[in-house]
């Protein structure tokens, strides 16, 4: 029967692993997120429609990256190296160059400024894949820390008085209108992450006083209340990457480990109303970031959940990720607009997998 199981584990693998060197070659053409932005709510974009899949691929080149350490297959591990730098020049290319902060979630939509979660995601990538590329984050970086607070907040809209006067002016509109402003935690936590990726030496010192700041916005609970994203695994999963990387507080951690062993669902998999396979797997990633384990027998029904919940192309089906709440700026109620990718899911999905058999916590 164990035997049976590894083998149900090991054709799961290998159907991911195939979807996505099939997406890769591709160019991820499932990444990108196509949104509405009406100009009777406001917006002024020459197109109401706007598209974009940069921040979608910085992410998803770095959880590939993740999978491929884990894995024992070299040409995997080549292959993935291979697209991983191919996507942080896919990101280099898409540096706004009139905006002082680097990169925009929605490159074309006026009212969106840069942002500190874009930033970050595209540093984190230049440090793993392409350390040549990282210069072109030294301007955004530095306009970020000096906006840092002295408990290590930074506010997650990038928006500089060098930037050109219209721009500013629609960006601020933007914000005052649709986004809100403040420091999220999930984004600093992303940031301050990145920093230490990047230069450990250099920002050991604003890093560690991140990592006090993402501590200090823990809940009751354990978990962090994530600003621009779904569920509460991937936030869980930012924060405690770096509290980890930088020695941040064991209490932190190991209060965010019970949380998450504790939210676990009957049948094995996470998700707040049912089992959802993009939860579950950053669940299990969250758990081994912050050091801990999962029991045996609850890691046994969460690979099975994963594992049944695959489709026969290899791949999941998407889950909500990004969450863009536009009525944020006047106190909610506005509409929450989502979006989620089967690649980036069955990403997770590889990921936790890979990792699931490597820690021997698979059946």
């Amino acid at each position: 029967m164990r035997g049976a199981v590894q083998s149900r584990i090991a054709s799961s693998i290998a159907g991911a692993k195939r979807y996505l060197l099939e997406q890769a070659a591709d160019g991820f053409p499932e990444a990108r997120h196509v949104m509405t932005f009406p100009r009777r709510a406001g917006f002024s974009a020459e197109s109401e429609t706007q598209s974009t899949d940069v921040f979608t691929r910085a992410v998803l080149a770095g959880v590939l990256l993740d999978a491929a350490e884990l894995d024992e297959d070299g040409g995997f591990r080549d292959a993935v190296r291979a697209i991983a730098r191919r996507e942080a020049e896919h990101v280099a290319g898409a540096r706004l160059r009139g905006r002082a902060g680097g990169w925009s979630y929605f490159p074309g939509l006026p009212e969106l400024p840069p942002d500190l979660d874009s930033l970050s995601a595209a540093l984190l990538l230049f440090a793993r894949a392409a350390p040549d590329l990282a210069p072109l984050c030294a301007g955004p970086v530095a306009l970020a820390l000096g906006r840092a607070g002295p408990d290590g907040a930074i506010e997650t809209w990038l928006i500089s008085s060098h930037d050109d006067p219209a721009d500013r002016a629609a960006m601020e509109r933007g914000v005052s209108l649709f986004w809100g402003s403040g420091a999220d935690v999930d984004v600093c936590a992303h940031f301050y992450l990145a920093l230490w990726t990047h230069d450990p030496s250099r920002y050991a010192k604003a890093a560690r006083l991140g990592a006090r700041h993402v501590e200090s916005r823990q809940r009751a609970d354990g978990a962090w209340e994530a600003t621009w994203y779904h569920g509460s695994a991937y936030p869980a999963v930012l924060c405690l990457r770096l509290l980890r990387a930088v020695g941040g507080r064991k209490e932190a951690m190991a209060h965010a480990l019970e949380h998450l062993r504790d939210s676990a669902r009957p049948e094995g998999g996470w998700g707040a109303h049912e089992t959802i396979p993009q939860e579950t797997a950053l669940a299990l990633w969250a758990i081994a970031c912050s050091g801990g384990e999962v029991p045996a027998a609850a890691s046994v029904r969460a690979v099975d959940c994963l594992v049944e919940s695959q489709l026969s192309e290899g791949h999941w089906r998407p889950s909500p990720w990004i969450r863009m709440d536009v009525g944020r700026a006047r106190g909610g109620g506005g509409p929450v607009l989502s979006y989620g990718s089967a690649t980036l899911t069955s990403a997770f999905c590889l990921r936790a997998l890979l990792m699931a058999r490597r820690r021997s916590i698979a059946p």
